[in-house]
């Protein structure tokens, strides 16, 4: 795989540190873990969108997650009279799209499905057992060979594009607790 995970392992470990990470871990309201998903839709179907726009997805179809976190939203909104609205997003999710939809080069979007979509295959099932709803979004199919082929195209020079996903995902906690 390279040293990508070495290179961004800092990163990795703040974000796991958040506050809003430990939430996850610890299990949210209907409400508090509907809005976290919401705005996570919001960033993956632009993500995805990208990704098939410049070909990346070819062979890695079944990582996509925004589709099953639409179902989780709309699953939890039934369940529990929740209603989606605009104002549930938080100002970095905008910001996300707008520097995701700048993005040309494949090999960045790569970068941050390999920040967002592993980390949902790793610490997904965990998240899912301690939150409301079927938790979809961290139902994969085949993850050994989707993680095969994803690592087979990741290297170094990721790094920084993947670091700054995490960034953006810390900053989506900060703003989710706020």
């Amino acid at each position: 795989m390279s040293k990508l995970k070495e290179l961004t392992w800092e990163n990795h470990q703040k974000a796991e540190r958040t506050e809003h990470a430990r939430k996850l871990l610890k299990g949210m309201s209907p409400q508090e873990y509907h809005r976290y998903i919401y705005n996570q839709y919001v960033q993956y179907a632009v993500l995805e969108s990208r990704a098939k726009e410049l070909r990346i997805l070819i062979g890695i179809e079944d990582i996509c997650r925004a589709e099953a976190i639409k179902q989780d939203m709309i699953e939890l909104e039934n369940q529990y009279e929740i209603k989606r609205t605009s104002d549930l997003l938080c100002p970095v999710v905008a910001e996300y799209a707008d520097h995701v939809i700048g993005l040309t080069n494949p090999e960045d979007i790569l970068a941050h499905i390999y920040v967002r979509h592993f980390g949902d295959m790793y610490g997904g099932q965990m998240i899912a057992k301690r939150n409301p709803g079927s938790g979809k979004m961290y139902e994969f199919t085949d993850v050994e060979t989707l993680k095969t082929i994803v690592r087979a195209k990741l290297n170094d020079s990721m790094a920084d594009e993947a670091n700054i996903c995490f960034e953006f995902a810390m900053q989506l906690f900060e703003e989710l607790d706020a």
